[in-house]
């Protein structure tokens, strides 16, 4: 096979060191320079000398874990003048034949990228890299809140209170006036209820007295106050890791608005979303069809003698398709967009999760759509999905 390259660079990252070779030459017997570098950041620019001494300009590594990331991130900033900066799967360089003999993970990799047979995987600019990092932070902290929560509950439960038979959100204003009380005097009192609930609550003041009634010890108050506070600290992280996103994205802040605009999409969605698929998804995905595939809302080729083995969807990228799915919940409950008519008329066919899973397609093909053609959505507009 012809060599597409003359000079071309593989690079095999381990935690420690990273291991590169050279392949310099044309035909099929091209010269191996061949090294092996630390992965601190002194080294790693040694390592970028090193490429600009031999005069290579197209590189390609190995998505190993987030090892990956300062070696991209070295050469993306001190190298000059690179033509071809590559971030490739494994799984497809294993997949690939020809590869008989022990040659070095470094090499093999500098053969491929030198034939022209390596995909480089979607790796987006710098403050979306950024961005995506807060936005999986605030992901974390999200459940770690949902987990005190759940423990909360439990808690309640145990000791004889039924807050959450009577009030829709224990921790609501309501909830956490009567929380406080009880954290405080390790008793609700009737006279407590009727100033602690609010005039929104519904249910009848003596049901909700019957519910907060019991008494907690001491050390259970003490408990109950960690609990609160360990629900509070995880809230102020999640408002701080919002806040520092939405100063991340200020220049796309129109990108943001645009998602901002589809139906089931509210700011934090928007910024999670951007967050994987950057504000230009064009430049690195042909087609709508093409960015669904990677998101994982799309179904298997599963096909063999006309028989069709599976229809599951692919794996994809997790976070956005969970994201995506979070937002077609929210779309569907809007009696008026046209996701919710779809869902409605389809869920009885299809079953209510694949339902959801086609929403969810349909609202990525919006925001792949709006973000390429620069607009906002319109309901009147029958977007492709």
């Amino acid at each position: 096979m012809q060599a597409l390259l003359e000079c071309c660079c593989g690079i095999d990252i381990h935690k420690d060191m990273i291991e590169a070779c050279i392949l310099k030459g044309k035909g099929n017997k091209p010269k191996a320079i061949r090294a092996q570098f630390k992965t601190t950041q002194a080294d790693l620019q040694n390592f970028v000398a090193w490429l600009s001494e031999n005069h290579c300009f197209y590189i390609a590594m190995e998505s190993t874990g987030v090892y990956w990331r300062p070696v991209y991130e070295v050469i993306e900033e001190y190298a000059q003048h690179y033509e071809q900066l590559m971030v490739v799967n494994a799984r497809h360089m294993r997949n690939l034949p020809g590869r008989k003999n022990d040659i070095k993970d470094a090499e093999w990799i500098a053969t491929l990228l030198r034939h022209g047979l390596l995909e480089s995987s979607f790796v987006p600019e710098r403050i979306i890299r950024s961005l995506r990092e807060f936005s999986r932070l605030h992901k974390s902290f999200v459940q770690e809140r949902a987990r005190y929560l759940n423990r909360l509950e439990k808690f309640l439960q145990v000791h004889g209170f039924k807050f959450s038979s009577v009030l829709s959100d224990i921790t609501g204003l309501s909830g956490r006036n009567l929380l406080n009380i009880l954290v405080t005097k390790g008793c609700i009192t009737p006279d407590d209820v009727i100033k602690a609930v609010g005039k929104r609550i519904k249910r009848p003041l003596a049901e909700i007295e019957s519910a907060v009634c019991g008494t907690l010890t001491k050390s259970e108050c003490r408990l109950l106050e960690h609990l609160l506070k360990k629900i509070d600290d995880a809230q102020e992280d999640i408002d701080a890791i919002l806040a520092d996103m939405q100063e991340l994205i200020r220049p796309y802040q129109k990108a943001l608005e645009q998602l901002d605009s589809i139906p089931g999409i509210d700011t934090t969605a928007a910024l999670a979303i951007l967050a994987e698929i950057s504000a230009t998804p064009q430049t690195n995905f042909k087609t709508a069809a093409h960015i669904c595939s990677w998101a994982g809302l799309a179904p298997r080729n599963d096909e063999s003698a006309g028989k069709v083995k599976s229809r599951k969807i692919l794996h994809g990228n997790p976070y956005i398709k969970s994201i995506l799915c979070q937002c077609a919940w929210a779309a569907v409950r809007s009696r008026k967009s046209s996701f919710a008519l779809w869902f409605w008329s389809h869920q009885g066919k299809l079953g209510k999760k694949k339902a959801i899973i086609a929403v969810a397609r349909k609202i990525l093909v919006v925001a792949y759509t709006l973000l390429k053609n620069d607009e906002f959505y319109d309901s009147q507009i029958a977007y492709m999905a």
